[in-house]
């Protein structure tokens, strides 16, 4: 006996698939290592920014009250969507002075780096504009 598959059957079983192999692409970590509670103040220099999916990031060397100074990686959402938040490639250069408002992580860790980490909120930016909040609230990037 020979096994027909008709035309709308590989259809099915091809979207099935594909859906099935999509399935790693929708997976994204939490945010849930940052305190979304907390806000912190970082005034400092920019030393490296990497504008790349999933997420951007920036270091920078600076000072906080009421937490390490030193070297921060703060992590950002993706540059697609920040742009769509006004961000250029360009906001941010290493060497640039600003103000960053940031959750820090829960548990204060230092990463591998040497850096205590951070999830972005807002920044004000060498020529004193600013993007995203800069009032001391808010709970991070978008989700």
């Amino acid at each position: 006996m020979k096994l027909k598959i008709f035309p709308n059957k590989l259809i099915w079983i091809f979207t099935a698939l594909l859906a099935l192999l999509a399935v790693p692409v929708i997976a994204h970590h939490s945010t849930a290592a940052f305190d979304s509670e907390s806000v912190i103040k970082i005034e400092g220099e920019i030393t490296q920014v990497r504008w790349i999916n999933p997420h951007a990031s920036f270091k920078l060397e600076g000072t906080v009250e009421g937490a390490p100074d030193g070297l921060w990686t703060i992590e950002m959402t993706a540059p697609n969507v920040l742009i769509n938040q006004g961000w250029k490639r360009s906001s941010l250069r290493p060497g640039d002075k600003v103000t960053v408002f940031a959750n820090p992580l829960r548990n204060a860790i230092t990463l591998n780096d040497g850096s205590q980490g951070g999830l972005y909120i807002g920044v004000i930016l060498k020529d004193g504009s600013t993007l995203g909040r800069t009032d001391g609230q808010g709970q991070g990037s978008d989700r």
